[in-house]
């Protein structure tokens, strides 16, 4: 009878070693990447503070700000080596103000870059001047920087402690004068007079019978004003309403022609009559509108 042989149990040793060696090594894998992706991150932070120290050194130096300068510089010669130099200033509207004033309040822009010139600073420092009331300032394409202006419109001179300044008719002051100088408008006397004028001045130019006629606007305790007239006349406008008081007068003026009589005074501080008086008379009223006033 022929032996049986015995099956025996396939042998693991080698799968089960070969598996332990496969694990020890993802094992090690594993730590090697992790401590390598430790380290890179620590060295990204070390590289950080560092130029971030650098950074801050530099911006305390002000290095960053000579920089910038350096290379404005060198595109401003740029600018103006491909022709885009200022070589020349149009002015338009400017009749009372100096030349040698405009050209200070531009700058020494000649020979500099167009590209670079800020019009709106250079704007800004043009309206300063007294006679302008307002300007614009523009660059031309390839050298050019336009200048535009209006100018202020006199309208009174200002007198303060001896001194005279000459004014527009919003109360802002254009220069200071001579007195020979404007010698045909109106004198305005008193502290603070200009911008407190500004109302009365505008209703008596609009009214050219009164216009022609004024000497001198002259503030009473600070709350209303006199005309005194060409003739020495004194006209007393009341606190408000001013308007309405220098149109009823330019209306008798036309009907009556009040102003060419020897007059020593004219009230208007009633809203509702004149009072006036004539040298060597006794004072007279008069209704200024008989229709009700709403």
């Amino acid at each position: 009878m022929p032996k049986v042989k015995k099956k025996t149990a396939p042998r693991k040793t080698t799968k089960a070693r070969k598996k332990k060696q496969a694990s020890f090594g993802e094992v090690w894998v594993d730590s090697f990447g992790a401590l390598f992706g430790r380290f890179t991150t620590v060295a990204a932070a070390g590289v950080t503070a560092v130029a971030l120290i650098g950074a801050v050194l530099l911006w305390s130096g002000g290095y960053f700000g000579l920089l910038g300068e350096h290379v404005n510089r060198m595109a401003g010669a740029g600018a103006a080596a491909v022709g885009f130099e200022v070589k020349r200033i149009t002015v338009r509207g400017a009749d009372e103000t100096g030349e040698a004033e405009l050209l200070s309040a531009i700058g020494p822009v000649i020979g500099s870059s167009l590209i670079h010139f800020d019009p709106y600073a250079a704007r800004a420092r043009v309206e300063d001047l007294g006679w302008v009331r307002s300007a614009a300032v523009s660059r031309l394409l390839p050298n050019t920087i336009h200048i535009s202006v209006r100018e202020r419109e006199p309208a009174a001179v200002w007198q303060l402690s001896g001194a005279l300044h000459l004014i527009d008719q919003t109360g802002a002051v254009i220069r200071e004068i001579d007195a020979y100088e404007y010698s045909n408008l109106p004198l305005i006397v008193g502290a603070g007079a200009p911008s407190s004028a500004s109302t009365l001045l505008q209703a008596l130019r609009a009214e050219s019978s009164l216009w022609g006629a004024a000497s001198a606007l002259i503030r009473v305790g600070d709350r209303r004003w006199n005309l005194r007239l060409k003739s020495g006349a004194d006209v007393k406008f009341p606190e408000a309403d001013v308007e309405r008081a220098v149109r009823d007068l330019a209306q008798l003026q036309t009907a009556y022609g009040i102003l060419d009589r020897p007059i020593e005074y004219i009230d208007l501080r009633d809203v509702n009559h004149l009072v006036y008086r004539e040298k060597n008379t006794e004072e007279t009223e008069v209704s200024v509108d008989p229709t009700p006033r709403q």
